[in-house]
């Protein structure tokens, strides 16, 4: 058995963002060759979800107006940095992108059968920024039997 770990860093560009990942996780998965075996892409950050769903722009829009819908543009109570304790005064009032985050998961799990991942004809893997832009890490690891 093998196993392979590898940070992917990425720098997002707006508050709410789809970014597709799949080619870069696919690359990190053709260098570390697996006959058999998992891939877990998980996200280091509250905000970060980790998804698979389509890519097709329309479909994005629509993403993101459910998403906006369920945690709109509001002032929460997270907020308030000044009655939060040891929070520092720098920190960014971003508790929708914590509320959105919640609708999604912050991590996925791909099996690996003859060292392709196993995404469905349309599946792609996406990385959804809820609070940014920011400087994001998503630790990609690979188990599983090694090709000989």
């Amino acid at each position: 058995m093998k196993f392979h770990t590898e940070i992917l860093k990425l720098k997002t560009q707006k508050e709410l963002e789809f970014i597709n990942i799949t080619d870069k996780i696919k690359k990190i998965n053709n260098n570390f060759k697996i006959k058999e075996g998992i891939l877990n892409i998980f996200s280091k950050h509250t905000t970060l979800a980790i998804k698979i769903n389509e890519y097709e722009p329309l479909l994005l829009k629509d993403m993101e107006q459910f998403i906006k819908k369920l945690a709109p543009e509001k002032k929460y109570f997270h907020d308030n940095i000044k009655l939060r304790k040891n929070c520092p005064e720098n920190e960014p009032a971003n508790a929708k992108g914590h509320l959105r985050s919640m609708l999604m998961e912050t991590f996925q799990i791909i099996p690996i059968v003859n060292n392709k991942i196993q995404l469905g004809k349309y599946q792609q893997i996406f990385a959804v920024e809820t609070s940014g832009p920011r400087e994001r890490e998503i630790i990609i690891q690979i188990f599983g039997e090694a090709i000989k």
